[in-house]
């Protein structure tokens, strides 16, 4: 993997983390709760990020949004999951919050990304 590659998988976790977290805090507004976001997503996002790669390398660019189609909801099931676990929301909390924070995220990412590809 080139250098460039890592800094690509750091910007999208470092953008997952302080959208994620920015918005949890302002929901829940308990600091802790943006640690425990940071927790799921030092779970799922370097994992998600990986999986993508070699999926796009397997089957072209074009294959991108399918898998992501994919893949997104086993991220949503997993961040939930430890929600649950962690904070003891219960599980329609769990998957409703989830849901939220990286339906925002990746709203976030692919307006990034739409309006880096314009300038470059």
């Amino acid at each position: 993997m080139s250098f460039n590659l890592y800094l690509v998988f750091l910007w999208a976790f470092l953008l997952t983390v302080a959208t994620e977290g920015t918005a949890i805090l302002i929901i829940l507004r308990r600091k802790e709760y943006v640690y425990y976001s940071i927790l799921c997503n030092m779970l799922t996002n370097p994992a998600l990020n990986l999986l993508m790669l070699i999926s796009v390398r397997l089957f072209g660019i074009n294959a991108y949004y399918p898998i992501l189609a994919v893949l997104e909801p086993a991220v949503v099931f997993v961040e939930a999951a430890v929600y649950n676990y962690i904070c003891g929301f219960g599980m329609q909390k769990s998957l409703l919050l989830s849901a939220f924070l990286n339906a925002l995220s990746l709203t976030c990412g692919i307006l990034l990304d739409v309006g880096f590809r314009r300038y470059f």
